[in-house]
């Protein structure tokens, strides 16, 4: 890696995650793995999982506010 990779990933701002026993397919070869990772890597960035978590409001001037609960 390159320098400004290299504080990106000390900064936390990406991960390397390594999935044994997969192949080009990896969502249908470890469902399971695939899913812990990625719902880890919602709850870190906290980005709402589903639809029902979040709420856009637009304001009378046309400007919309993401509300997350």
């Amino acid at each position: 890696m390159d320098k400004d990779l290299t504080i990106a990933q000390m900064q936390g701002k990406f991960k390397l995650v390594v999935i044994d026993q997969v192949g080009h397919v990896i969502h249908e070869d470890q469902p399971r793995k695939v899913a812990v990772v990625f719902n880890d890597f919602l709850a870190h960035f906290k980005i709402p999982a589903t639809y029902a978590q979040q709420m856009i409001i637009t304001s009378v001037s046309g400007k919309q506010v993401l509300i997350t609960h």
